[in-house]
């Protein structure tokens, strides 16, 4: 190990130890003697408490460590304390599941049996040893209830993070109890999860930076406790997969986690802070992703947010072993030195969900193709999505960098007006209630706008573009009239363009002709709630009443969703001499916006010199179609310049390409640090296949290739080295003769 490498270890450690402490203290400050159980502010009760177990669980884990008397003694009553919200009722049919909080009535919430197994779990594989058999014997009853519970919910494997969860209660829980039957089944969901996620691309629950952390930790658990090789392996893949696709939307220029997002909490949207780049931090010690901004009000503690320029403090952070795929933190240090790039995905083929991400120096711009769902359609899991974002650079202002996103908005439910459940704050999102379809090509982009089945009483159906800085952004235009902020709001038209210059960029918004649905459908640039600025595009304005025709989106009185939507474009103010330069080019610029026969609307936005055409079912309320310079898209399962992947047989990157069999692979290649130069192939589904693996340093192959991954470490100067790690040897593996092959086969 070099000086530098056991440096970075040291540092590494100390930064666990201090998220461990500061967790520790935050858990004994919250914690409740007489209940052993962790504690925090009711969210429907003002001045009253709620108990969630499994927040506790980490605590007994940190004290069984320990292993004193007295820590064993308080592990233990935690312990029984949880146990006594696991739902027993004979004949209930959630039996085994638990109470989402200590003191619920009922099971409300059946993702409770996956955070009760993912707190439990390890400390019992790790140190159920400790307990007394009398504990012990309630603790394997207890698992053994819930997996028989995981058994029936089978969990879609749409649902990332709880399915992770699921896998890991059924793979982990199954050895832990020796039964051979939970072990099948995990296996099996296991292999139906994997095939369907790489199939695909990105995982299902794409870039959310709060879950994907949830999805990490599971991965990461799962590989450190699992027995099975082969699943141990393929969790150690799956894990760096997703560290790869979070990573690739990592701007480091602003500091965010660029969108969409399929979920993220307002806390984490608006502060910047959320769990995906606490676990960041923890592995690289990058100051800045700790620094939050300021924007919307001071919202409760929770979701994963946090509002100050503070270390995380999290047990389960500290507890689990994570790593950073060693590729990784090269390609992040040299980003600046990388951009303008895009990063294109696919999250499922079958569903047509696929994001967009362009970045560049001062912005990054990111488009969803379609609305995210799980089927739901609940406000828990299905709407807060950023389908699309901009985040761009703000130098010399408080806040560092800014956003710019986009709503639908029913009967005026903003932010703080709406909550997902009891046990959830109404200051938890602001949540999109309308079908969306988008498409983006670099720094343009298009989002469209359909109606959800409405069946309560409608007073209000509008489109929101929100710039979050509001009264603080630099200049604000309409067409060729500069806007007095403090003199809003002002009456805009279809085809207006309105232009914001803040901060490095420019950013042009055209308003779509919206479908009017009564006497009144105004478009306004107003200020919001909490003092952003708005350009807000009604379809209905007026008396509450029930719309017949938007009941269920097929009904007798059926005749095609509505009409709304807007165009962005956005440039970096290097670009453009001033505004009204900017302003000239939008103006250059061919719209069309039209309804044919079949109730297919198509939007085609010329500019410069790219075209993109969106093209939107209305009857289906569906996407049906894009093509960028004429030609029709199709969604790669990812392109980027540092990692491809694809069923192809052919991927390349850089200076680097592999040949297989037709399969899902995919290929990265770290060539921006010479020092940590490398390049590395995987087989996630372990299909047998021939194999070439050629880069600037020659070229390997196989006759036969599993399950398992190459790593080609190539710093220029050095020896290098081939590092295959999987169940067995490449059969017929031939390397170059100055590479030393080290094999890691399990």
């Amino acid at each position: 190990m070099t000086d530098k490498m056991a440096s970075t270890d040291i540092a590494r450690a100390q930064r666990v130890a201090q998220i461990r402490d500061r967790g520790l203290a935050q858990a004994m400050e919250s914690y409740d003697r007489e209940r052993h159980l962790i504690r925090q502010p009711s969210a429907s009760q003002p001045g009253g408490w709620t108990y969630r177990p499994p927040s506790t669980l980490p605590l007994a884990e940190i004290l069984l460590a320990k292993g004193d008397r007295e820590s064993l003694d308080e592990a233990t009553a935690i312990l029984s304390a949880v146990l006594e919200s696991q739902e027993l009722t004979p004949g209930h049919p959630h039996y085994g599941n638990w109470l989402w909080l200590a003191d619920d009535p009922e099971v409300v919430d059946l993702n409770a049996v996956q955070f009760v197994l993912r707190g439990l779990l390890p400390l019992l594989v790790q140190y159920g040893d400790r307990l007394p058999p009398e504990v012990l014997a309630r603790c394997r009853q207890a698992v053994r209830d819930s997996l028989e519970e995981e058994a029936r919910l089978a969990v879609a494997p749409t649902y990332t993070n709880i399915h992770i969860m699921s896998l890991l209660a059924l793979l982990v829980g199954g050895e832990w109890l020796g039964d051979e039957r939970f072990q099948a089944l995990g296996r099996e969901r296991w292999e139906r999860w994997l095939r369907f996620t790489v199939e695909s691309g990105a995982p299902y629950e794409y870039n959310s930076p709060g879950y994907g952390a949830i999805d990490l930790s599971g991965l990461a658990a799962l590989a450190s406790l699992v027995k099975d090789p082969r699943i141990r392996l393929q969790a150690r893949l799956m894990y760096e997969r997703i560290w790869l696709h979070l990573s690739l939307h990592v701007h480091g220029p602003t500091g965010q986690v660029a969108g969409p997002h399929c979920r993220c909490y307002w806390p984490l949207m608006t502060t910047g802070r959320g769990p995906f780049k606490d676990l960041l931090w923890l592995e690289t010690g990058w100051a800045w992703l700790l620094e939050p901004a300021s924007y919307g009000r001071p919202f409760p503690a929770g979701y994963g947010a946090q509002p100050r320029a503070e270390p995380p403090a999290s047990l389960e952070l500290a507890l689990t072993e994570h790593w950073l795929p060693s590729y990784l933190r090269p390609i992040l240090s040299h980003q600046a030195d990388l951009l303008p790039y895009e990063v294109r995905e696919t999250a499922s083929v079958e569903e047509g969900y696929d994001l967009t991400t362009y970045m560049t120096p001062s912005y990054a711009l990111g488009t969803a193709s379609k609305t995210y769902s799980i089927g739901t359609e609940c406000f828990y899991i299905d709407h807060h999505a950023n389908y699309l974002m901009l985040h761009y650079v703000r130098p010399g202002k408080a806040n560092r960098w800014g956003m710019a996103y986009s709503r639908y908005v029913v009967n005026d439910r903003h932010w703080g007006t709406l909550a997902a459940a009891p046990d959830r704050s109404k200051e938890a999102n602001f949540y999109d209630q309308g079908h969306f379809a988008g498409a983006q090509l670099k720094n343009k982009a298009i989002g469209l706008y359909a109606l959800m089945r409405e069946q309560e009483e409608v007073f209000s159906l509008k489109t929101v573009v929100v710039f979050q800085a509001g009264a603080d952004l630099d200049e604000v235009w309409l067409n060729d009239q500069r806007i007095d902020l403090a003199r809003l709001s002002l009456p805009v038209q279809a085809g207006d363009w309105l232009v914001v210059a803040d901060g490095a960029v420019y950013v042009g918004v055209h308003v779509l002709k919206p479908s009017q649905l009564g006497r009144e459908a105004p478009i306004l640039l107003e200020r919001g709630p909490l003092g952003e600025l708005w350009l807000t595009i009604y379809n209905y304005k007026g008396p509450a009443k029930r719309f017949w025709e938007y009941a269920s989106l097929r009904g007798a009185f059926w005749r095609g969703n509505i009409r709304a939507g807007y165009i962005l474009e956005v440039a970096e103010k290097a670009e453009y001499s001033s505004v009204g330069a900017f302003l000239a080019h939008l103006r250059e610029a061919t719209i069309e916006d039209q309804v044919d026969s079949e109730h297919i609307r198509t939007v085609r936005y010329h500019s410069g010199d790219d075209e993109i055409e969106l093209r939107y079912d209305l009857w289906r309320t569906e996407p049906a179609g894009r093509r960028y310079n004429g030609t029709e898209y199709v969604p790669p399962s990812l392109h980027s310049p540092f990692a491809v992947q694809g069923n192809s047989g052919a991927l390349r990157v850089g200076n680097a390409s592999l040949v297989t069999n037709p399969q899902p692979m995919w290929l990265i290649a770290q060539e921006v640090e010479p020092e940590e130069r490398s390049w590395v192939a995987v087989n996630p589904l372990g299909i047998s296949t021939p194999l070439r693996f050629e880069t600037p340093c020659g070229m390997v192959t196989a006759d036969n290739w599993g399950l398992g991954r190459l790593e080609w470490r190539a710093p220029v100067g050095k020896p290098q080295e081939l590092i295959v790690e999987g169940l067995d040897e490449p059969i017929g593996l031939q390397a170059p003769k100055d590479i030393a092959v080290r094999l890691h086969i399990l």
